[in-house]
């Protein structure tokens, strides 16, 4: 029993020597993180685990590689406050050549200790937008304007920056290339490839609580973070594509659902994808109209198979699908812009199935009965019904029917046949 014992704490302490990063106590490390695409909670997350994880492992620096066309303020104002309540400098590098810092960009540029920039990069363009598309107005305006105008001031004055430049980003939408950026005291510096930016800072110095680092590029080891699971998570959840597709596949679960009470697997599946769609288009940019399309595109189906119009209803089912598709998100957020490719698809084959269904529909109600074996001996349910004649539905077909006598009978009710004439059904109570 001891020997086993023995191996056990072996293998125990192999696995933990093992599971120790390797590290060269002769280098200064710096952490680094891509920040790429639109500003939204996931980017949020990504930058305060970065944080974390420098600030646990006793990294000198994080250093933000950013490309962004912008993005939802409330994630910025997150960011910004992460930013400058860390205990680490933090460097943004607007990078590599042909990225942009806009909107939302601007604010993180200005929040960071070290502000660089890439040669052919552009920063610039943080004019606010309303939620619900294009500029703000009135009241609205300048609550917004002033509030952003104080958090810009406040962030390029405690950095040292051109104070009056980013405020005319926001009141004017101006913009600037890397090196006007760097001649009005925007950014700090222009660095072209990663070895230029250490060069730089080794040369700057990095003051890590209180004390002055100075390194060469060789003392330097650059470690790459790794995105965990929660961001996969969220940056996954919050592409618009898959937010539409997700509300769709809702919506869809639920309505199959509704039709076959009972199925259970269409109706749990389409719940869960509802309420991830639901979270996913609160968090974008969305626009209402686009929503209430969408759903009541779902209520004119439900009322083609309950009401046949033989076709009516489903022409404007196709029409609200198409543009509660393309109003989805707002117009002023290009970057959240559903492309015409991800939704034509899915409305084509949506059109070829409300076809077959109305041909099935059309083909159950014209075709005539040529056999009405056993169908006498069972009951119909009501669809309509007014006065003596409605519809029923008897073997997942709809009948037309009588009574022999104006009865009130409400939908879903069911009634006894008595006899077949034709391709008319004579029930009664």
């Amino acid at each position: 029993m001891k020997i086993y014992k023995i191996l056990i704490i072996i293998s125990v302490l192999l696995l933990s020597v093992h599971s120790i990063p390797a590290q060269n106590p002769d280098k200064h490390r710096v952490l680094t993180v891509d920040i790429d695409g639109p500003i939204t909670p996931a980017q949020e997350e990504l930058l305060q685990s970065a944080l974390n994880q420098a600030s646990e492992e006793s990294y000198i620096s994080l250093v933000i590689r950013l490309d962004t066309p912008g993005g939802l303020a409330e994630s910025m104002r997150n960011m910004v406050k992460l930013m400058l309540n860390s205990d680490l400098p933090i460097t943004v590098w607007v990078a590599p050549s042909g990225a942009r810092a806009a909107s939302a960009g601007v604010f993180l540029v200005a929040a960071a200790d070290l502000a660089v920039m890439s040669p052919q990069t552009t920063i610039g363009s943080a004019s606010p937008v309303d939620i619900s598309g294009g500029e703000p107005d009135d009241t609205m305006s300048k609550k917004i304007v002033n509030e952003l105008l104080s958090l810009i001031r406040s962030v390029a004055q405690e950095r040292g920056r051109n104070v009056e430049w980013y405020e005319s980003a926001i009141l004017e939408s101006a913009n600037l290339d890397a090196e006007e950026a760097l001649q009005l005291r925007v950014i700090d510096l222009i660095a072209s490839s990663q070895d230029d930016l250490l060069v730089q800072m080794g040369k700057r110095g990095v003051e890590v609580q209180g004390q002055e680092i100075f390194f060469e590029p060789g003392d330097i080891e650059i470690v790459v973070f790794e995105p965990g699971l929660k961001y996969k998570i969220l940056s996954w959840l919050l592409h618009p594509q898959i937010a539409y597709l997700l509300f769709l596949a809702g919506m869809a679960g639920l309505f199959f659902e509704f039709s076959n009470p009972g199925s259970i697997f269409p109706g749990v599946t389409g719940a869960f994808c509802l309420v991830l769609g639901l979270y996913s288009l609160s968090v974008l940019p969305t626009n209402v109209t686009g929503i209430l399309l969408l759903i009541l595109g779902f209520i004119f189906i439900i009322l083609e198979v309950n009401v046949p119009t033989f076709g009516l209803l489903t022409v404007a089912a196709l029409v609200s699908f198409f543009f509660g598709s393309l109003f989805l998100f707002d117009p002023v957020y290009p970057y959240f812009q559903l492309p015409v490719m991800t939704f034509l698809p899915i409305i084509t084959i949506l059109t070829l199935l409300l076809l077959l269904l109305a041909y099935l529909i059309g083909k159950s109600q014209f075709s005539p009965k040529t056999s009405d074996t056993g169908i006498k001996s069972e009951t119909a349910r009501v669809i309509n019904w007014e006065g003596d004649e409605g519809h029923v539905r008897v073997r997942g077909e709809i009948w037309k029917a009588r009574s022999s006598e104006p009865m009130e009978i409400l939908p879903g009710k069911d009634v006894k046949i008595e006899k077949i004439e034709g391709i008319t059904l004579h029930v009664k109570p």
